[in-house]
């Protein structure tokens, strides 16, 4: 019994990252006014990259011209953050060493990515409390991060809507760890 739990407690001490779980999630960002993206988030040790995997995602859709069917997420699968994505955009990342690619090769993979260095964050928090807007798509609330602009980063203020069912504390965790080892330099 002693083992199971030395060994229990030996995992539960393995840095979320060497794991090479929890350290990708999938949010929606406002753009301007009234428009919106899916974007895939991955975290690595130093930085937070943002990869823009689908454009506009709407709860209906008025015009005949749009393709309804790559505005609107299926009702059925509304809850897997994955069928927010698009999956050709995601397969571009798909061969991409987040510990190895810089950001300006990351930001050249699409010009709306951003990468947001852990030692430029700031604050950090999340807010349980529906977006306004987001109609009947399932969120979990919102991650706001506030960073030193930078030329990989132009906003101060990116705010992620955890959408579908994901766990927040996770992400939170890593930011929080990422803010004590900077701390601790």
């Amino acid at each position: 019994m002693n083992k199971i739990l030395s060994i229990f407690i030996l995992f539960l001490s393995i840095p979320l990252n060497s794991l090479g779980q929890n350290t990708e999630f999938i949010a929606m960002e406002y753009v301007g006014a009234i428009g919106n993206r899916i974007i895939k988030v991955w975290l690595t040790d130093e930085k937070i990259f943002a990869a823009k995997v689908k454009g506009l995602t709407s709860e209906t859709t008025v015009s005949p011209a749009l393709n309804e069917s790559a505005l609107v997420v299926n009702y059925e699968n509304r809850s897997n953050p994955n069928s927010y994505v698009n999956k050709q955009k995601e397969s571009i990342y798909n061969a991409v060493n987040f510990n190895k690619i810089t950001p300006s090769e990351f930001l050249n993979l699409d010009k709306n990515n951003f990468v947001i260095k852990k030692k430029d964050i700031a604050e950090f928090y999340h807010n349980s409390k529906k977006k306004w807007g987001m109609g009947g798509y399932p969120h979990n609330g919102r991650i706001f991060v506030i960073s030193t602009p930078t030329e990989f980063n132009r906003k101060k203020k990116r705010e992620f809507i955890l959408v579908g069912n994901q766990d927040e504390k996770p992400i939170l965790e890593w930011l929080k760890n990422s803010k004590e080892l900077d701390n601790k330099h």
